[in-house]
């Protein structure tokens, strides 16, 4: 019994109570204080002197408790020897004699460290999760499983304006508004059968008004599997319900002004998704495109691919902080020429944060048009006073000396005495006279043609192929000559225009090269085309006899203008390609040398 007695770690004793000495220790006590059996034996109070001083107090009044029989139980921290401080039970029983005097105490202290870190551990989460409990912004609701509220927290008080106490034990449906009863007691069912379920709901507050509330729930079931209740997590959205049915009311009206307006918008974010339309960018894009607009379609979906990279370029200024606008023409399905202005918006959040992109096509064909007849009927009026100006002075010079002249010889013909010789002479002269004045008037006429072509139907005309029909058509000059004559159309390769206009501007240029080439030099022609912006630049340039611009520029392109008699001509070439340039939209300037040769730079609307 003695070898079980210590043995075993909790420490038993017995003590004399009239000599106050230790009778009986076990060796556990060496494990748990740290001193030996000995030690005890030797040092009677040693067991009070190792209690912790903080702790001395919960075994004051042991003693008198003992002498009254009743038994001690108490809880403390000792100190060991080696100053570990440990938590001990200690459970003393008293002993009496015949007389009720307290003779002996017997009693076994334990090691609980352990379970007073496990409480003090356990007391520390319940603190903790009744901290976080009560410290929620949502309200926290726990009913049974007859729906009777078991336990709420401050939060879901603060909620519906009662007190915590208030709402334990009453059932969840006194709390909620009428209409949405049904669907709750639906839901709760649901949940019985372990469903984990999200609402909003609306209750009524202790004051009487409307509160809604996003309840998020779950079941409770023992460990049995029967539904003992369930626990959720209550928050207060009656402000954003508020918000939400503004923004419904907002957004509706919103929506009737973007279906209703005369501009097609589509909202793109910035990952170039489409994220909305309105009802007349989704007739744009099928009428222009065939293709319908869908929420989460990449933008570049409705681009071709060659016009892809402008719209991305476009985006990515836009996106910096660019306003880009500009105005694209198609031809619908009657073949009309329809114009729209296109216009890119950046979208920021509240971070100045790019969010996205609005797309605004407004179709502006009625004033489109309007812009180009009065712009037409502009280049019309300043076409026809140049050449009203261009004909005064062809009647003042050109034709007033050939009419003179024939006045004169008529006159001369008057004359009684003229012999026949000279009467000859005379007639061939009025002959001569008259023919250069029907070269006029054809020329005035040709001009006036040129004029009245611009009604032709445009087509588009490939450089390449002009330059070929304009070589086989002087083939013989070039031969001779031996022109070299080289292109770069790798930027762009062609134009929609006027053939026979285009023709004519290639021709005469071309043909000027050769005319006007340097005495003993090969022609060498270079003709190059290129995309600025939205014009067609066309470079003719050669290596000729040049052109003193500063003596004769102002007058290069005028009817009739000859700077070089070396070579036959009657002025018209230039006059002829600046008209017919003008007529197209173009403008057309030049550069040159005299010695270093000449640079047309045409310029075309695309």
């Amino acid at each position: 019994m003695m070898v079980f007695f210590n043995a075993i770690d909790e420490v038993f004793f017995s003590v004399d109570r009239v000599n106050m000495s230790v009778l009986k220790i076990s060796d556990g006590c060496e494990k748990l204080y740290g001193y030996k059996a000995s030690d005890f034996f030797t040092h009677t109070m040693l067991w009070v002197d190792l209690i912790h001083p903080d702790d001395k107090y919960m075994v004051g009044n042991e003693n008198n408790l003992l002498a009254a029989g009743e038994k001690v139980n108490s809880q403390y921290r000792i100190v060991r020897k080696d100053k570990e401080i440990r938590w001990v039970e200690k459970k003393v029983v008293p002993i009496l004699d015949e007389r009720g005097k307290l003779i002996r105490a017997d009693g076994v202290v334990r090691d609980i460290t352990s379970r007073k870190e496990d409480e003090e551990k356990h007391r520390q989460s319940e603190e903790r999760f009744r901290q976080i409990v009560e410290t929620a912004q949502e309200g926290i609701w726990t009913i049974d499983e007859n729906n009777k509220t078991n336990f709420v927290n401050k939060k879901m008080g603060e909620i519906l304006g009662y007190r915590p106490d208030e709402m334990i034990g009453k059932d969840l449906y006194a709390f909620m508004h009428d209409d949405d009863k049904a669907e709750t007691i639906e839901r709760i069912n649901r949940r019985k059968e372990g469903s984990n379920e999200s609402l909003d709901v609306r209750y009524i507050t202790k004051g009487g008004e409307d509160v809604w509330a996003n309840i998020s729930g779950n079941a409770i079931f023992d460990a049995t599997g029967n539904y003992k209740g369930s626990l959720a997590m209550v928050t207060d959205i009656t402000r954003r319900k508020l918000y939400e049915e503004a923004l419904k009311k907002s957004e509706a009206n919103l929506r009737t002004i973007f279906d209703n307006t005369d501009s097609s918008y589509i909202l793109i974010d910035a990952e170039m998704k489409i994220v909305s339309f309105n009802a007349l960018a989704q007739r744009y894009s099928e009428g222009q495109n065939n293709k319908s607009l869908e929420i989460n379609k990449h933008i570049s979906y409705y681009f071709s691919e060659a016009r892809w990279p402008f719209i991305k370029e476009t985006l990515d200024k836009v996106a910096n902080g660019e306003h880009i606008s500009y105005e694209i023409n198609f031809t619908d399905k009657d073949g009309n020429t329809r114009w729209n202005e296109v216009r890119w918006l950046n979208i920021k959040n509240n971070d100045n944060k790019n969010w996205g992109f609005i797309l605004a096509n407004n179709d502006i064909t009625e004033a489109k048009i309007a812009e180009l007849e009065r712009e037409r009927i502009t280049a019309d009026l300043i076409q026809h006073n140049k050449d009203l100006e261009q004909f005064t002075y062809i009647i003042s010079h050109n034709l007033r000396a050939p009419v003179a002249n024939i006045i004169g010889l008529s006159d001369m013909l008057g004359e009684p005495d003229i012999d026949d010789r000279i009467r000859d002479e005379v007639v061939d002269r009025v002959s001569l006279s008259i023919r250069n004045i029907d070269t006029i008037i054809q020329d005035l006429n040709h001009i006036l043609q040129v004029r009245e072509l611009i009604n032709q139907k445009k087509e588009t005309v490939y450089f390449e192929n002009l330059v070929d029909t304009v070589k086989i058509s002087i083939y013989d000059t070039v031969q001779k000559e031996k022109v070299k004559l080289s292109c770069d159309f790798t930027e762009v390769s062609s134009a929609f225009t006027i053939r026979s206009y285009l023709y004519s501007i290639f021709y005469n240029l071309i043909s000027n090269s050769i005319k006007y080439r340097q005495t003993g030099v090969a022609p060498v022609i270079t003709i190059e085309g290129h995309k600025i912006g939205d014009n067609i630049e066309l470079i003719f340039k050669d290596n000729g006899k040049g052109i003193d611009l500063e003596k004769n520029g102002h007058l290069l392109f005028g009817l009739y203008k000859r700077f070089d008699n070396t070579m036959e001509g009657k002025g018209m070439g230039l006059f002829m390609v600046k008209s017919q340039v003008e007529t197209l939209g173009g403008t057309i300037k030049v550069k040159s040398k005299l010695g270093e040769g000449t640079e047309f730079i045409v310029r075309l609307p695309i």
